[in-house]
């Protein structure tokens, strides 16, 4: 979850720097979903954090694919540490 704001807070600061990034659907997606997502997936009941976990990877893999020469790959160990946990989640589940 730390990871995934902390990126998210970067790519904030990129979008409102001096010379900002281009306002794309992946910078948006960036900056908007991933720390929720990720919190979602730790504070839900144990019914929806499994939805709420792979919800954050599906976003996270769509925003590093389009931001991948700009920002995205700040949001790559946030992506592992998300997967690893999700995969964890859905073995424990099963």
């Amino acid at each position: 979850m730390l990871l995934a704001g902390a990126a998210q807070l970067i790519t904030i600061s990129a979008l409102l720097s001096a010379e900002p990034l281009a306002v794309t659907w992946w910078s948006l997606l960036l900056a908007i979903a991933p720390a929720p997502l990720a919190a979602a997936a730790t504070l839900a009941p144990a019914r929806l954090n499994l939805l709420a976990a792979v919800a954050g990877v599906v976003v996270m893999i769509a925003g590093i694919a389009g931001g991948i020469l700009h920002i995205g790959l700040f949001f790559v160990p946030a992506l592992v540490v998300l997967a690893v946990g999700t995969v964890k989640l859905w073995r424990e589940q099963s």
